[in-house]
């Protein structure tokens, strides 16, 4: 057998198959490319998220135990090491930065990537940052964000697909340019993180379980369960595709011969599905198949305390769904999605099989019914988390997007002039949010800040720093840093610099504590006279350089948590607050460089002492 006759073979055969019959499938493609790829350099050679810098610095720390260690005990300590055992991102991205370390053995730089074994913690694991070549991380991070582009394209082929499978080339080509202009799918491609594959595995089960649904073949079942598999691996709350893979069975077995007790025993069907999709659990998580059992318990059966956890301040539901979707996709493609949603459900109610009719297929009315029960079960399992961020939901986009594909078609069927004004207002409104908020990658200010600090700050300064971890502020590779972490010996008391962020601004809010977000309700009286005093000069430190736009009296205004009227500038304006999403956008990055005015007089703790 060849490989042309496997999987990959047919995937390919497909991909030519469809750039011969869709003349538009090329561009559409080339744009996916061009809009995830766009701005994904930023930050480089220093992290956008805490996602992207954990996944990255478990890849590399695995290889550097491996090469100080070449043995069984060298791979298992490797694969163990980890804030937590993510699954099969460690896959992806221990191939995406093999090239890297590759050329580090070759070009006698092995020693600069077994010395990462290990990392301190300190600040983010600063050190191992500031201490390994510049261009080991550059790299690093190119590749693994460049996988993630490909992820994000290959999830639009995806929907072009499934929505081909649903009804026709026209539908698919109109989800997958619609998920291609959404903002909150595009700056989530440019990170490093599991959110991208998993939700590209998550579109392909879905595509084979409406396969199965059309069919009834076994295989297609099976590699909607495997695939299914694939995605819990890479992110554990996509545990729903279990139910959403039971739906697709019993929807099967509605229409199959027979009486109906015996098409819902089938045993083999199901528990081989369930195999198959353990199986790819287990191989997809490296803790597993290294023996690392506690942190694979900890990882899988503890993790309930995400449901209360609050990360933002506490608002009902209806204020997270919306804020959060509104800064995903802009207001037009909101209302639209969430009016397909409806009219969805509206459609299938019209053309549910009657009692009579019950074991009768209608065309096109399981796929869709699959479609709308993926959503809402998405959507009815994120309204009990206490807030959440736009990598939750990433999800629930593709089947957004091709419900509205769906509604839009049957509009224009019924109604051609509306439907061909409803296409073209929510097209050309996405189409400008999503290119506003791209093109803002090109001038992010704590890229700009960090560049400055690159050319004007001398080579041995020193700069004080106070939020969480290093990859939070404006550093060049290699600065010199003051951190929260270090005690007082380690302080240099009169450090050149001293950087204050939008986060150290939060603090001057004089709201309620239920309006803050955990990241800022920690001692917030001193920090607040802290650095309203640093702020006016009362440390002998001066502003001589902000990037970003600087709030009134420095005082950042966020929406008042659960205000309707509030929300209404969140899908407008795409680089909108986003309280501690995980890809913090222009809005939450204002940087204020403080430089030290005069000699040093080696200030007493009590003179400047900061409250972190």
């Amino acid at each position: 057998m060849g490989p042309r006759s496997g999987w990959l073979g047919r995937a390919k055969r497909q991909l030519y198959a469809d750039l011969r019959a869709d003349p538009y499938l090329r561009y559409l493609l080339v744009g996916a490319v061009l809009l995830a790829g766009f701005g994904f350099w930023h930050r480089i050679p220093i992290f956008a998220t805490w996602d992207e810098h954990d996944r990255v610095l478990d890849a590399l720390v695995a290889y550097a135990e491996i090469v100080h260690d070449p043995s069984i005990d060298g791979v298992r300590d490797g694969l163990s090491w980890s804030r937590a055992p993510f699954g099969a991102t460690l896959w992806v991205y221990l191939l995406a930065v093999l090239p890297v370390v590759l050329v580090a053995l070759l070009s006698g730089q092995g020693d600069a990537i077994a010395a990462m074994r290990n990392p301190a913690y300190a600040y983010g694991h600063y050190p191992v940052w500031a201490e390994t070549p510049r261009w080991i991380w550059t790299w690093s991070l190119v590749f693994v964000r460049l996988t993630n582009v490909v992820f994000a394209v290959v999830t639009v082929y995806l929907l072009y697909r499934l929505g081909t499978r649903l009804e026709n080339r026209a539908t698919g080509r109109l989800a997958a340019l619609l998920l291609t202009l959404t903002f909150g799918f595009l700056k989530l491609a440019k990170e490093g993180g599991e959110d991208m594959p998993a939700t590209m595995c998550f579109v392909a089960s879905i595509y084979f379980l409406v396969g199965y649904l059309q069919t009834g073949e076994r295989r297609q079942f099976y590699a909607g369960s495997a695939v299914g598999g694939l995605a819990i691996a890479f992110k554990l709350t996509l545990g729903l595709v279990v139910p959403i893979i039971a739906l697709a069975f019993l929807l099967r077995a509605r229409v199959e011969d027979g009486p109906l007790r015996r098409v819902l025993w089938r045993p083999r069907l199901l528990v081989g599905g369930a195999a198959l999709g353990a199986v790819v659990i287990c191989l997809g998580f490296p803790t597993l198949l290294v023996g690392d059992f506690q942190a694979i318990d900890a990882r899988w059966f503890d993790r309930t305390g995400r449901l209360e956890r609050a990360v933002g301040p506490t608002a009902p539901a209806w204020w997270w769904f919306l804020r959060t979707y509104a800064s995903a996709f802009g207001w037009p493609l909101l209302v639209a999605a969430m009016g397909a949603l409806v009219a969805s459900i509206v459609n299938l109610a019209r053309f549910a099989p009657s009692r009579a009719a019950l074991r009768e297929r209608a065309p096109g009315f399981d796929e869709r019914a699959l479609l709308v029960g993926a959503l809402v079960a998405y959507l009815l399992f994120f309204s009990r988390w206490h807030d959440w961020r736009v990598h939750h939901i990433l999800p629930t986009f593709p089947l957004a997007m091709l419900l509205l594909a769906d509604s839009l078609d049957r509009l224009r069927g019924h109604r051609q002039r509306v439907g061909h004004a409803a296409l073209a207002v929510v097209v050309v409104t996405a189409a400008i949010y999503a290119g506003v908020g791209v093109g803002q990658f090109t001038s992010m200010p704590r890229d700009e800040a960090t560049e400055w600090l690159d050319e004007n700050a001398e080579e041995d300064a020193t700069m004080e720093v106070y939020f969480h971890g290093f990859f939070e502020n404006a550093i060049p590779h290699g600065m010199n840093l003051n951190t929260p972490l270090d005690g007082p010996a380690e302080r240099d008391p009169c450090p050149e610099y001293i950087q204050v962020g939008d986060k150290e601004l939060l603090y001057l809010q004089d709201i309620p504590d239920a309006q803050r977000s955990s990241e800022v309700n920690s001692n917030v009286g001193p920090r607040a006279e802290y650095i309203r005093a640093l702020l006016d000069g009362e440390y002998d430190y001066e502003v001589v350089a902000e990037f970003g736009e600087r709030p009134p009296n420095y005082v950042p205004r966020r929406p008042e948590p659960g205000s309707l009227r509030e929300l209404a500038p969140l899908g407008i304006y795409p680089h909108s607050d986003q309280y501690g999403d995980e890809v913090e956008l222009a809005s939450d990055q204002y940087v204020a460089i403080l430089e030290r005015q005069g000699e040093c007089t080696e200030p007493s703790e009590a003179t400047r002492d900061a409250p972190w």
